[in-house]
């Protein structure tokens, strides 16, 4: 089965996440940090394993995680 996305889709969101995560690493704590370690990890395997369309899955997930994170500490 072909996949949806492409890895360049893959590679956006993950400079997408870099960037709020430089952005915002600071605001982190413990649990969200291990949070976004262990996306990362997941996204990484599904990437390692061909599953492209789950890495982005995973990906978007991660982003919009961040997200939440960043409009909750600057509320």
């Amino acid at each position: 089965m072909a996949n949806k996305y492409t890895d360049e889709d893959v590679l956006q969101l993950s400079y997408e996440i870099i960037q709020l995560i430089e952005q915002n690493i600071s605001c982190f704590n413990d649990d969200e940090t291990e949070n976004v370690i262990t996306s990362n990890d997941s996204i990484a395997f599904h990437v390692e394993n061909d599953n492209i369309d789950r890495a982005y899955i995973e990906a978007l997930n991660l982003k919009e995680y961040l997200i939440k994170l960043k409009n909750n500490k600057y509320k």
